[in-house]
């Protein structure tokens, strides 16, 4: 079928949800994408840091197919071997006691605030607010785009659930004030990758942490952009020498074969009952499999290899900095931004950069978003950065 033909019946039966770039994507070899004309593009969106292995990775792409082969779903009325085995590492990797498989981020989030209510719920408190910071992103389905700090998404979809408040990002009074007794949760990401790679800083951080002790409310960090390996460590909160009560995956966590995972301590993991939660496609074989796999390949030495280079990274575009309309270079490991002033449209460098051979996003803020798989190489993060300059010089002639 060709390209025309495609965007034809795309346009005619797909819900016009997105804004799809003029590109057909047909294969995808190593940390590369091919379109359907035989254009090479060394990909720095990795399916929106989903892709962390890249493409057609041997021992990911045996573990898959071997799994297709026996078993790749039944209901979670029965056990299976693969889930029990997946389950088991995920909960030693990560030092948490209970987990509850799904099938995206917005359901891991939903799990994660139907958990909390629950937990306060059995003890009868009244403590039934969630938390979370403007410009989050954390899902959307109704409960998730509550939570998420997009006040035109709200408008569109109102009346919204209820017993949700936000603060103002990184602004640790704020927080303090709007940290009620009514809170019974904090939902928060380290890194807010929509908002344009934006990092709260480690004294918000560890400050929220220690006020939510304190007072006895659940620290939830949503880490579905920035686990699995992401910003150099297993999880981001690693970064920050806090243990939170909760945290949500999905993205990288099967490799790119849909999955979600909410984790939780044995005390707040345990506050469900029977029936009180489900999922019919949530950690069935194949992604259990798939996930299996790719936690074995991050803990042999793809995760300590992918810090290194993603420390490279930051380096190289650091060197960006020398051209004055590039406001702020920002981000952890393997997950950068690069904001550009309001005069320089993003979308302007991600064209020029797609017509140089390498596919980047723009996320919020006007910034130019790098989530490459963790395979990447320095070869390709020096193009990257080569190609880079050679656009931000010809804009400063112009």
């Amino acid at each position: 079928m060709n390209f025309g033909k495609i965007k034809e019946i795309t346009s005619a039966h797909y819900m016009p949800v997105f804004t799809r770039d003029n590109l057909c994507i047909e294969r995808g070899e190593g940390n590369c994408l091919y379109d359907t004309n035989g254009h090479k593009y060394v990909d720095f969106v990795a399916g929106i840091a989903t892709n962390i292995l890249g493409y057609g990775h041997p021992e990911y792409t045996q573990a898959v197919c071997d799994q297709v082969k026996t078993l790749m779903h039944v209901s979670n009325h029965y056990y299976t071997a693969v889930q029990a085995d997946y389950i088991a590492a995920l909960c030693e990797a990560s030092g948490f006691d209970r987990v509850f498989l799904c099938n995206s981020g917005a359901e891991a989030n939903e799990c994660a605030i139907k958990l909390a209510r629950r937990y306060f719920a059995k003890t009868n408190s009244n403590k039934s607010v969630i938390l979370t910071a403007e410009g989050a992103f954390h899902g959307r389905t109704l409960a998730t785009l509550t939570a998420t700090g997009n006040k035109k998404q709200h408008e569109l979809y109102s009346p919204l659930p209820r017993g949700f408040s936000s603060f103002k990002y990184n602004d640790f009074d704020d927080f303090k004030c709007k940290l009620t007794d009514e809170v019974g949760a904090v939902l928060i990401e380290t890194i807010q990758g929509e908002q344009g790679v934006r990092p709260f800083c480690n004294d918000f951080l560890v400050n929220a942490y220690a006020l939510c002790k304190s007072k006895g409310v659940l620290f939830i960090v949503d880490e579905v952009q920035t686990g699995m390996g992401r910003t150099g460590k297993l999880f981001s909160f690693e970064h920050y020498g806090i243990k939170p009560d909760v945290i949500t995956l999905a993205k990288a966590i099967a490799g790119g074969i849909p999955m979600g995972a909410c984790l939780a301590s044995e005390e707040v993991g345990t506050a469900f009952s029977l029936g009180d939660h489900g999922s019919t496609f949530g950690g069935n074989a194949l992604a259990c499999a798939a996930a299996k796999k790719v936690l074995e390949i991050l803990q042999n030495g793809l995760l300590q290899s992918s810090a290194e280079t993603g420390e490279y990274l930051g380096d190289k575009l650091a060197h960006l900095s020398k051209y004055d309309f590039i406001t702020d270079i920002r981000g952890i490991g393997l997950m950068r931004g690069i904001q550009l002033s309001d005069k320089i449209p993003a979308q302007s460098f991600e064209g020029k950069l797609k017509e140089r051979g390498y596919l980047v996003n723009v996320a919020g803020n006007n910034t130019l978003r790098f989530v490459p798989p963790l395979t990447v190489t320095k070869a390709e993060i020096d193009g990257l950065v080569q190609a880079l300059d050679e656009i931000c010089a010809a804009t400063c002639v112009l």
